[in-house]
């Protein structure tokens, strides 16, 4: 007597000591496609993917042909994100996403198996899968979710916050491993910006000390930073000394972004009080004040210090001798800038000494470059500046070449 199957639904059409065969059967109980198949003893179970329009009664195999499970009994100890008995095989989000990659990688993907404990392998038609590593990928698919519906969700929560009062503003908080989590998706770090490495900086910045246990590390890490801006400021301190025109605004505004450079001028330590800083002089008509391009407090808040800005292209001295072959004049550019020190000095203890105090503030001025200088010309501008005993005379250059000094010490090439 022939067997009757269930219409519109799989059914057992054959069974034995070693498999069991499922197919779907149609509305008149025919056995129309095959569905599963069950090897007992190797542990084996065979899924072949379809699609049912049950208004037309109709069958579409899958582009997935086969799907075959290595080392589980039944279905019902098969990985969940496999457990979809519509006939597709695929039920969460995050495999339907791998596998969505996998078909443009594998377009002639036909059949996938996964195991326990077995090797993964790939070829045009077949991809081999360990669950064990497919398992860790699909967490790792599944985080990137999680991570972006939080973000997506609290991004909208506080651009409508900043709209209207009755939605409160969501603060964020980094937590523990998501930041380790987010840089180990890159293998490089070579086209991050100033901007990245700042934003790096802060977090070091603005972690908790009890939180920093390497040290060593935090050290090294702001060495490296340390060095990377020295190269970057030496730079532009070389391109500035290129130009050939006097270009006393340029020096002014990169001294202003970077007045520690400065710092390195003085015996001791000095705050930025003020820049382009009145220091007195103005007349009854309120006109003729004198302006210093820096003003210096002392770390001790006890005293001041003036410092004067020309260019590199100033003259140090005439290229004419005043007596052969040694004995050369002093340019007009550098008597004129000591003269101007020397009167803003004069100027400013007498206007501003009684409201503050201020006791033989030290005067600098940095002007020219020594390398342009003759030997006998480095002689008569060394006499002159070793004599000079209320301003302090210092070339371009050898500001140059203490910055260059500094990077020596950081990198390690001097000690």
């Amino acid at each position: 007597m022939k067997k009757k199957f269930k219409p519109d639904q799989e059914n057992i059409t054959q069974e034995t000591d070693l498999k069991t065969i499922f197919e779907f059967c149609n509305s008149e109980g025919k056995p129309v496609f095959l569905s599963k198949i069950f090897f007992k003893k190797e542990k084996t179970i065979l899924l072949y993917p379809f699609s049912l329009n049950r208004s037309i009664g109709q069958i579409t195999p899958k582009k997935i042909k086969i799907i075959e499970f290595k080392g589980w009994n039944s279905l019902n100890d098969i990985p969940t994100d496999f457990k979809n008995y519509g006939g597709y095989g695929f039920k969460t989000l995050r495999l339907k996403q791998f596998m969505s990659f996998l078909y443009k990688k594998f377009p002639q993907l036909e059949k996938l198996t996964v195991g326990i404990n077995i090797k993964s392998r790939f070829s045009i038609k077949t991809v081999t899968l360990d669950w064990g590593e497919l398992e860790t990928a699909l967490k790792q698919i599944g985080r990137e979710k999680f991570n972006y519906d939080r973000n997506r969700k609290s991004i909208i929560n506080n651009i409508v916050s900043g709209m209207t009062e009755k939605v409160r503003r969501v603060s964020r908080m980094l937590n523990a491993g998501e930041l380790e989590y987010f840089l180990n998706r890159f293998d490089s770090f070579e086209k991050i910006s100033v901007r990245d490495i700042d934003s790096l900086t802060k977090i070091l910045i603005d972690t908790p000390t009890s939180k920093i246990s390497s040290t060593s590390y935090i050290i090294k890490t702001k060495d490296k930073i340390d060095t990377i801006y020295l190269e970057d400021i030496i730079k532009k301190f070389e391109n500035l000394l290129e130009i050939k025109n006097d270009n006393e605004e340029e020096w002014q505004v990169f001294f202003q972004e970077n007045t520690w450079i400065m710092n390195h001028l003085f015996p001791f330590q000095v705050l930025l009080r003020k820049g382009k800083a009145y220091v007195g002089g103005k007349t009854l008509e309120n006109e003729d004040g004198r302006i210093v391009d820096f003003l210096f407090e002392t770390g001790f808040k006890d005293n001041f210090a003036l410092l004067e800005i020309k260019t590199h292209m100033k003259e140090l001295l005439k290229k004419r001798a005043y007596r052969e072959p040694e004995v050369f004049p002093i340019s007009d550019e550098l008597s004129g800038g000591v003269n101007q020190c020397l009167d803003q000095k004069d100027i400013f203890l007498r206007d501003s000494g009684s409201k503050q105090k201020s006791l033989d503030p030290k005067t600098i001025l940095v002007i020219g470059q020594k390398k342009k200088l003759t030997k006998e010309q480095i002689t008569c501008f060394e006499l002159y500046r070793a004599n000079q005993k209320n301003v302090d005379i210092v070339t371009f250059d050898e500001l140059l070449s203490k910055l260059k000094g500094l990077y020596e010490v950081v990198t390690g090439k001097v000690k």
